[in-house]
């Protein structure tokens, strides 16, 4: 995904399975912070924005510029999964 600094847009990832009880989350910054994500039919999302977007939604998640690379966790104990997400590039 390429997302410009001045732009809002959701990222999402299509899901095989929800799995049940199960939270999901996702980092752009190596596991450090975590953001809940919506589940929308099969599809989890999350609003992104670049440095420059203005007037962002509280739950909005700000990415610096360059390269970030997400990754999804679900939490189903006695589990804990966590797959690589791709790309995001803010520039």
């Amino acid at each position: 995904m390429k997302l410009d600094p001045a732009s809002r847009e959701y990222a999402t990832w299509p899901l095989a399975a929800i799995p049940d009880g199960g939270g999901l989350e996702v980092t752009f910054d190596e596991g450090a912070t975590w953001h809940g994500l919506t589940v929308i039919d099969d599809e989890a999302r999350i609003l992104i924005a670049g440095p420059d977007a203005t007037g962002n939604p509280g739950e909005t998640v700000v990415l610096p510029r360059g390269f970030h690379y997400p990754r999804i966790r679900a939490t189903i104990s006695p589990e804990l999964l966590v797959r690589a997400a791709g790309e995001i590039n803010v520039a």
